[in-house]
Parts: C-alpha cells; sequence; structure tokens
C-alpha cells in the first residue's frame, strides 16, 4: 500500500480566486446526454430477451494510469495522440485506485474528509488520477451511433477520445453518456480520463461509507441504430379490483429517426405473447408513439410472487429489417398510500426491510451481477422482502434483480450532506447555487429507473436538513411519476416525504406516534444498528408494529460489513476497517463501518439468526389451555401457506419423543388458523422439561432456496414438569485443613479451597487437575460496540475488576456433606458464597449478594461466577439454547436443545473484540476432556453459560487501541474460561451511540442470589442422568 502523508498545515487548502468546474455547484456535466430509461440495444429479437447479442463493446480491462496529489502535479496533456504512457502503472478497470495501492481510502460517518467550504475542494490534497486505454474499432455500421458511457466515476471526470474533449460528468453512482460517433476511429483509439478525487459533487455525497474515487463502475462503448426508440415510459398498473393489467407504454424515437421505420411492441408472458403491436414512426411529430392495452386477469406482481411479464420492443426498416431490439422484465402492480398505509396491490404491506451499500471484501464498491444475486438470495432465506439503495442509486442490474427475485426496493438519491449539519451556512437544501444539482441527482435517477417494477418508493437522499431545494426535487418527483410514493428522513412530518421514515424512533416512540393520530404510515428508514454483538430488542420492534395498522416495519441498518480481507502482523486473517488500509490526513471512523447481518464475504454474523425468526412469514402461538393446539399466524401479504409444510417435535433432553409432518390448512394473507397437533403425552419423567418445536419448511423449491428450506420454527415449553425426589447419598464428604487451604475428599473428586482468599482453587477428578481459578464472583463482560457508545465501561465501572475483601471463611460437616462458606465486601456490598459438597462428588454453589444500604449503583453488565480451566477440558456440551448466541433481549431465534462443540468454535470473532458466545436458557453444560473426565453445571433455574480459550480481558475495550484490535487477531490460550451465570444483560442495538440496553434487559444490583450444582463426569457418564441426579436436600 502507498501510504502518502502530508502537513495537516497545508493538506487541505482551497481556493475560491477562480472556478473550475469541479468547483462550481452550478455545473456539474458538460456535453452528457440526456438520462434515459435503461436500454440494452440487442442486434436481433431472438437475443433482446436473452442478452446474447448486445450492441456493446466492454473496454473494463487494463489500462495506463497516473496518480497525482493533486491538479497541479498531474499531466497535463496526457489526452494527447502520441502522448507516452508506457512507462505509467497499469491499474483495473473497474475499480478504485486507492484499492490498487494508489493512495487510500477513508472511512468516515459523518465529516466530510476535507473542511467544509462549499463548492470548493482541497487543491494541495486532491489526488487526480489519470487514465489511458487503447482499442480497437472495426468501424461498425456506418448506419449507426455510438455512445461512450461510463456507469459510475467518483467523483468528478474528464473524458478526451483521440485528443478530442468529449465531456465532463460529476454524481458518481449514475452513468454518464457521451456521443462519440465522429470521434470514434476505425482501428487504433486512445481513450483518456482525468479524475477528481474531490469535486464539488463530494459534498453531495457524504455517505456514511468509504470514500474512494476513480472509475468504479463498467466502461463501455454502445451502437445504436441512427433511427430508435430513445426512452420509454412504462405503466404496469392494476384495475379492476386489481385483477386486470392497465398498460400503457410510451416509446421516445430518437430526433433523427427516419419516417417510415417501424417499431414493434410486443407483450410476452413466457412463452405467450399476449400483444403484438406494429407501429410506424411518421414524422417528428410522432414525439411519442403509445400502446395501450387491459390484460384480463393477469397475475400480479409482488414481493412473494413475483410473476414476470416481457417487453420487447423492436426496430425495424421499413422492409421489415431489424435495426436492433431491446427487452424489459416487468410486473403487474400498484403502489398507493392509502388511508395511512403504504399498500402494494391494495394490501398494506409489512416492510421487513434492510439497508444495503454496495460493497464486495476486496474490489470495494465494484461488484458483479453474480454478487448481487448472492445478496438476494440471502436476504429472502432471512424473511427480507425490502431493500433501501442507501444512499445512492445502485447498479441498473440490482433493479432487474429484484424485480426477478422479488424485492421492495426504496431508490435513493446520491444526496447526502451530512458534513454540513454543523456547518455556520446550514444546510446545501437551502443554498439556491445548489438547486440544479439536486434536481439533476433526483431526476436522472427517476428517469432512469422509473420502469423497474421493484422501485415502490423514491427517496430524495439522506441525512442532509430540510430546505427549498428538497421541496423543489419532491414536487418534481411527484408530477413527473404520480405512481409512486416519495420519502425523506429528512423531511419529518413536513410536505416533502409522503411516508413518515425516521430513523433509530424507539419502540415506545413508535407507540407514540399512532397515539398521534397521524396520516401517514410509519416506516422506519433505519433501526436495529447492527454492529457488533447487536440488534437485541428486535422482536419487541416487531410485535408493536404488527400490533399497529399504520406501523408498516423498517430498514435494518445495514446488510453487510463494509471491511476488506486484510491480515495482522502475525498472519492471522482480519477484517480491515477504518484507518487500516492507510492515512493521509484524515482521522477514520474505525469499525462504525462494520454494521451488517452478513461480514464482508456474506458469512452471517449470529444477530441474523435472530432476524429471520422475528421476519419469518409463518408465525406459531400456543393455545391457552391446550397442549396439543397451535395457532398459526400467516403474516405474508399476498400468499397463503400451500407451498409450506408443518413439521413438529416433541422434545425433551434434547431428544425426539415424537414427531410428524402435515400440510398447513389453507390460510389466507394476514389470516391464522388454529392446528391440531397429533401427540400424546409422555410418562413425565423427573427433573425433565418438554417442548414442542415447530418448523415451516417449504414443499417445493424456489428461486431462493431448495426444497425443504426453514422458513420458520418457533418453540414453547410444555407445561408438564415433575419434581425429582432426593435419594440418601451414604457416601461421605470429609476434609482437611491447615493454615492456609481446606482439602474436600468425595468418592469422585476432591476440591480444594484456599482459607486466605476463600477461592476454590482445585478440582481433582480421576487424577487430572481441571482448574487454575474460580469460582469467582463475576459482574462484568467484554464491552460490546452498543456498550462503549452508552458508555457502559464508564457508568458501571465499579463492577469491573472490584477488590473482594474476604470477610469470613467457615468449614462444618453437615449430614455427610461439607460446607464452605466465603463471605466478602466489595464495593460496599456483601456476597456470600456457600459451597456444599456431598459425599458422591456433587457441589452446590451458591452466591447471595446484598447491595449496599447507603449507595447507589449502576446496572450489572452480567451476574454470576466464572472458573479458568485447563485446556484439555475444551469438549464443550450444553443443554439450552443454540447453537449460536443467544442474549436475554436477543434469543428467540435459538432453539433449546442439544448441542456440542468444541469451546474454540463458540468464540464469533466480531470485527472489534468483544462479548462473545452467550448460551441463554441453559439447563446445563459440561466441559470434558478427550478422555471423557469433566464436569457439569446444572440449575433449577435456567442459566446462561458461555466458554472461551480466551482470558475476558481479551474482549476487553482498551480505548488506546480502540484503532488497532480485530477479532481476527485473537488467539487461543492454553486454558479454558467457563462462565456459569444467573444472567447477563442484553446487547441492545436501537443505535451505537448512546442508545441504552432496554431496562428490561439489564440487572439491577438488587439482593439476589442463585444456585448451580457441579458435578465431576468420569470416562462413560452421561450427563443427562447426571443432571437429574439429586444430591442434596432442599
Amino acid at each position: 500500500m502507498k501510504h502518502i502523508l502530508f502537513s495537516l498545515a497545508i493538506l487541505f487548502i482551497t481556493t475560491g480566486s477562480y472556478a473550475q468546474p469541479w468547483q462550481d455547484a452550478k455545473i456539474w456535466q458538460q456535453n452528457r446526454e440526456p438520462m434515459y430509461a435503461r436500454i440494452v440495444p440487442c442486434a436481433s429479437i431472438e437475443g433482446a430477451v436473452t442478452r446474447l447479442d448486445v450492441r456493446r463493446t466492454s473496454l473494463n480491462g487494463i489500462w495506463k494510469f497516473f496518480f497525482a496529489k493533486n491538479n497541479q502535479e498531474a499531466p497535463q496533456n496526457f489526452y494527447e495522440t502520441g502522448y507516452d504512457v508506457s512507462k505509467w502503472s497499469d491499474i483495473k478497470v473497474p475499480g478504485s485506485w486507492e484499492l490498487q495501492k494508489f493512495d487510500a481510502p477513508i472511512y468516515t460517518d459523518t465529516r466530510y474528509p476535507f473542511p467544509a467550504d462549499p463548492p470548493y475542494v482541497p487543491t494541495s490534497y486532491n489526488p487526480v488520477g489519470s487514465y489511458v486505454r487503447t482499442f480497437d474499432f472495426n468501424g461498425g455500421d456506418k448506419k449507426s451511433e455510438f455512445f461512450l458511457t461510463f456507469e459510475g466515476v467518483e467523483s468528478a471526470f474528464y473524458v478526451y477520445l483521440n485528443g478530442v474533449e468529449v465531456g465532463y460528468s460529476e454524481d458518481s453512482r449514475l452513468e454518464a453518456r457521451f456521443r462519440v460517433t465522429n470521434l470514434l476511429r476505425e482501428g487504433k483509439n486512445t481513450l483518456a480520463v482525468k479524475v477528481f478525487r474531490y469535486s464539488d459533487g463530494s459534498y453531495l455525497e457524504d455517505q456514511d461509507y468509504w470514500k474512494y474515487s476513480g472509475i468504479e463502475r463498467n466502461v463501455y462503448i454502445e451502437e445504436r441504430a441512427t433511427s430508435r426508440v430513445e426512452d420509454y415510459k412504462l405503466i404496469a398498473d392494476l384495475k379492476d379490483n386489481y385483477t386486470n393489467g392497465d398498460f400503457i407504454l410510451e416509446l421516445m424515437p430518437n430526433a433523427d429517426c427516419k419516417k417510415g421505420v417501424r417499431i414493434m411492441v410486443e407483450v410476452l408472458d413466457g412463452s405467450r405473447t399476449l400483444l403484438k403491436n406494429l407501429l410506424t414512426y411518421r414524422s417528428a411529430k410522432d414525439s411519442i408513439l403509445s400502446v395501450s392495452a387491459t390484460f384480463n386477469n393477469v397475475k400480479p406482481w409482488n414481493a412473494e410472487t413475483p410473476h414476470i411479464y416481457t417487453l420487447r420492443v423492436t426496430t425495424l426498416t421499413e422492409k421489415g429489417k431489424v435495426l436492433e431490439s431491446f427487452a424489459h422484465n416487468f410486473g403487474f402492480r400498484n403502489v398507493r398510500i392509502h388511508q395511512g398505509q403504504l399498500q402494494v396491490n391494495g394490501v398494506a404491506v409489512e416492510i421487513k426491510g434492510v439497508n444495503r451499500h454496495e460493497h464486495d471484501p476486496l474490489e470495494g464498491r465494484t461488484i458483479t451481477r453474480e454478487s448481487m444475486v448472492q445478496d438476494i438470495v440471502l436476504m429472502k432465506q432471512l424473511g427480507i422482502n425490502a431493500v433501501r439503495t442507501c444512499h445512492y442509486p445502485n447498479y441498473s442490474e440490482w433493479y432487474e434483480l429484484c424485480t426477478e427475485y422479488g424485492l421492495y426496493v426504496v431508490d435513493e438519491a446520491n444526496i447526502e450532506s451530512h458534513g454540513m449539519e454543523n456547518h455556520p451556512d446550514g444546510t446545501l437544501a437551502n443554498y439556491a447555487d445548489w438547486e440544479g444539482a439536486f434536481m439533476s441527482r433526483m431526476s436522472r435517477m427517476v428517469k432512469r429507473d422509473r420502469n423497474h417494477t421493484s422501485v415502490i418508493t423514491w427517496s430524495l437522499g439522506n441525512e442532509s436538513g430540510y430546505g427549498k431545494n428538497f421541496e423543489t426535487i419532491y414536487h418534481w418527483t411527484k408530477k413527473y411519476d404520480p405512481t409512486r410514493p416519495v420519502q425523506y428522513e429528512g423531511g419529518g412530518l413536513t410536505g416533502v416525504s409522503d411516508i413518515y421514515c425516521p430513523m433509530y424512533a424507539r419502540p415506545w416512540a413508535l407507540l407514540q406516534y399512532v397515539n398521534s393520530r397521524q396520516p401517514r404510515p410509519l416506516i422506519l428508514c433505519e433501526y436495529a444498528h447492527a454492529m457488533g454483538n447487536s440488534v437485541g430488542n428486535f422482536d419487541d420492534y416487531w410485535n408493536i408494529i404488527r400490533a399497529h395498522d399504520q406501523l408498516q416495519g423498517g430498514f435494518i441498518w445495514d446488510w453487510v460489513d463494509q471491511g476488506f480481507k486484510g491480515k495482522d502482523e502475525k498472519g492471522n486473517d482480519i477484517w480491515l476497517y477504518g484507518g487500516d488500509l492507510g492515512f493521509v490526513g484524515v482521522k477514520n471512523d474505525t469499525t462504525f463501518c462494520q454494521n451488517g447481518l452478513m461480514a464482508a464475504d456474506r458469512t452471517p454474523h449470529p444477530h441474523a439468526s435472530q432476524v429471520k425468526k422475528t421476519y419469518a412469514g409463518i408465525q406459531f402461538e400456543p393455545v391457552q389451555f391446550s397442549a396439543n393446539e397451535v395457532r398459526v399466524k400467516n403474516y405474508f401479504d399476498f400468499t397463503t401457506l400451500d407451498n409450506y409444510r408443518l413439521e413438529w417435535k416433541l422434545e425433551a433432553d434434547g431428544k425426539t419423543l415424537e414427531s410428524g409432518s402435515m400440510d398447513f390448512p389453507s390460510i389466507e394473507p394476514h389470516g391464522s388458523s388454529v392446528v391440531s397437533i397429533d401427540f400424546k403425552k409422555p410418562l413425565i419423567a423427573p427433573a425433565t422439561h418438554y417442548y414442542l418445536t415447530l418448523t415451516a419448511r417449504l414443499k417445493e423449491a424456489t428461486v431462493y432456496a431448495d426444497k425443504d428450506f426453514i422458513v420458520s420454527v418457533e418453540q414453547w415449553q410444555l407445561p408438564w414438569y415433575k419434581e425429582p425426589e432426593y435419594k440418601e447419598v451414604k457416601e461421605q464428604a470429609t476434609f482437611e485443613q491447615n493454615d492456609t487451604t481446606v482439602t474436600v475428599t468425595t468418592s469422585k473428586a476432591k476440591y480444594g479451597f484456599s482459607s486466605v482468599s476463600g477461592e476454590l482453587t482445585s478440582i481433582i477428578i480421576e487424577g487430572k487437575e481441571l482448574i487454575k481459578s474460580g469460582f469467582v464472583p463475576n459482574f462484568w463482560r467484554g464491552m460490546t460496540d452498543n456498550d462503549v457508545a452508552n458508555k457502559t465501561h464508564l457508568r458501571c465501572k465499579e463492577w469491573h475488576k472490584p477488590e473482594y475483601n474476604l470477610s469470613d471463611f467457615k468449614t462444618a460437616n453437615e449430614d455427610n456433606n461439607v460446607k464452605i462458606s466465603s463471605s466478602y465486601e466489595v464495593n460496599n456490598c456483601k456476597i456470600e458464597i456457600q459451597y456444599c459438597i456431598s459425599g458422591d462428588g456433587a457441589m452446590r454453589v451458591k452466591m447471595h449478594f446484598t447491595p449496599a444500604s447507603d449507595k447507589e449503583f449502576s446496572e450489572m453488565p452480567r451476574f454470576g461466577m466464572r472458573a479458568i480451566l485447563n485446556k484439555a477440558f475444551d469438549q464443550f456440551t450444553w443443554l439450552g439454547r443454540g447453537p449460536g448466541e443467544s442474549y436475554m433481549d436477543r434469543k428467540s431465534g435459538e432453539l433449546i436443545g442439544l448441542y456440542n462443540g468444541d469451546v474454540w468454535s463458540q468464540l464469533h470473532r466480531y470485527n472489534r473484540p468483544q462479548e462473545t458466545g452467550n448460551k441463554c436458557d441453559v439447563e446445563w453444560v459440561s466441559l470434558r476432556d478427550p478422555d471423557g473426565s469433566g464436569i457439569i453445571a446444572s440449575s433449577n433455574v435456567p442459566l446462561s453459560v458461555s466458554a472461551w480459550n480466551l482470558l475476558q480481558e481479551d474482549l476487553e475495550y482498551v480505548p488506546a487501541d480502540i484503532e488497532h484490535r480485530h477479532g481476527g487477531s485473537l488467539e487461543k490460550r492454553d486454558l479454558v474460561w467457563f462462565n456459569v451465570d444467573l444472567m447477563q444483560q442484553g446487547v441492545g442495538g436501537d443505535n451505537t451511540w448512546g442508545a441504552p440496553v432496554h431496562s428490561e434487559y439489564t440487572i439491577s444490583p438488587i439482593e439476589r442470589s442463585y444456585t448451580f450444582i457441579i458435578r465431576p463426569l468420569k470416562a462413560g457418564d452421561d450427563e443427562v442422568k447426571e443432571s437429574k441426579r439429586v444430591s442434596f436436600r432442599k
């Protein structure tokens, strides 16, 4: 990586002494073609649908490249024919130059990467990339015209062809198209491009994302017939109670179209032709050629059943020769706001959405069609039905794929000026000089994407304040496209947003909105900030949303971590974040770019299972007073449950006692029905919990999942329980004591205690020492990103490594048992730990906490005890929620069952080390060595447990190292840290800049106690039987 460092004193010099286009808010293009709807011209009618003979020549590949730190140092005449670039570097196009060892990418959340002085940008450090590419041109059809298209260049660029300036363009996320017919030469051609890292356009591109530069999307030359359809507008609506298709097509021939040219319009439904119409262009008066039709009994498009029709438009000569043909997939659907709800095809829909940045873990902003398909498939598998293109128009293929696979799209304009938030001159939305730039970005997006069925809402931009410029583009959009709602978070409840779309509103704020009786639907444009160990209280959001018609969902922030594959100094695989890829004088915002449900390589984070559980279109509830009856709720908006199969299991101790499968009844969308499950109540065994587990699977494969794919799960405990009976233990526990130690001997284990510290110091089973230390109280955890943001590490610091002062230590024999009691004072509170050891080797551990009466304390991150075991005891088995992590506010996506694995595999490597691996609602947990020796911990109350091959301090938040720590750098220690907790607080997730964990998921420092039992395990011991053994009278 070429790290370029400059003195901050000269780094960001700006100038207003003269204005260049790249520092002029009123200039955003020169000689650029108008924006039209996407057309992919093909040479044949047959090829139009499959796009096998597209009339495009790709210019992607290896170009020559020269990097300069500013315009003054850039080569000025490099575009001239014959300029020697042989000694320049090679660069891949498309691709950001910072990811190809030129300069460094910058990650900032809200700040501009330079001092704000619009429209001016730095001159001393404003890198310029000069690109040159030669290519051969065969001359083409003499009756064709040729257009050079750049699908995305950041942030501003000039283009030259064969020594002639072609034009200039800003707006990094939309196509720039230039007419080059008269500049192309038969044979060798030289294309040159000059790209500025910063321009006045950068003031409208301050998204929470990496700041790159260069030619980041595809480049090609497109051949078009001299007589052609230049643009088209398609409305495929529904009428007659949403049963019939209302088809309105407007075709706009180019200005030089020849008289007599014919245009054939076809509408296809698979192999069937529903419409075939031949139009004739007669004169310039035919600037718009229209086709309208009604199709009876169409299959409406929606995200659940995205039925696709195909429009094919072919331009022919008078004699019928094909000039060119293009096709477009669409669906019939209607979108409206009606009675305070967003409706698709007359149905108020749930928006189970996610925000998605375009990101590749190697290529950054440059992505492939294959990765788009992967994202869509994964989204559909998680129950996601909507995506917001945060915060800019995406590749055109994205919208086509969303139409094909079925995702609702909020299409967002490339307008974000977050860095102006605290500027003394206020938001750019009130700058008259910027109105044109606002309008250009919004109107070009709408004109390009208006024919995509998947786009159901336009968004005016993101986090840019409120002002007249938004009013202007809102009214233009509503007039140009009255078929879709328009939204803007910054518009709040003003007249520029048809939907109230706040970001990060807490659950209680949703209820406030409902009670205020506003006329607009509420759909959160961002919520559930998925940074680190997060997405707590997600069920709570949706319990409220599904209880109120006006609340229709939201878009999780966000889909995928914006990290890059890398190595640390020891060669460990890590995810690189802000600041890791070089420094150019701008402080990066470190891990704040890592907020995904998915890691950058699309590996799901643990919270993804919770999203799938909550977003599922099939939900289950127990029927009161009936163990065999289940209420099935269909939360799909358009589909019945005919393509799903219900499987059920009656389980106990992680084993299936009885199971079955059945078809769902015919439950209409938004309906419910009670289903009887045909199982028999078993003979109830002592100390055994019984669970009913329900699974909804696909009967047949879909475009996003195979047959038998699990769509939804649910589980609940059945009201059957029998207390175990105590059987007297005949073996006797004995102890020996000296000045510093107590040794307790039983038939299966030997325990050691320190009378100096009061701690358990030894457990010996089958001659093997299990522990290095513990059990000792533990009220702390490695701070999550949400904890750090809400200052838990400061507010709750009294629970971090408090000093335990032993005030009393007692030993006694009682009923063949040995009792040991250690009393401590800590923070003026009292803790008593009682150990009762039975002759059969069982040890009951009880911790009792009494708070100080004269002092108030903050919440406890956890309430429990920990031990450190020797490294051999790393075979981890538990009966509780799994297989992934669970926390008290994020656990319904993990089911209670019997799980096992090695300790190291329980670690989830968050981008920054933090709390990980917890399991909730655990009945028992064991740690064994390869020979089968070990211990099992159980309780009559659900436990939270975890085990790591780490020290807890390895997961700590260390402010001095926050910019340098990576989860991938965690290395396995020769130990096992074992947490046996009554509870651990939730992870939260309303936001990651101050929102606390909800109070119902915190741990108040009140008087409380809990008990668990440790039993020795020998090779061959059955853990289920050992967990039920009763060694102590109550």
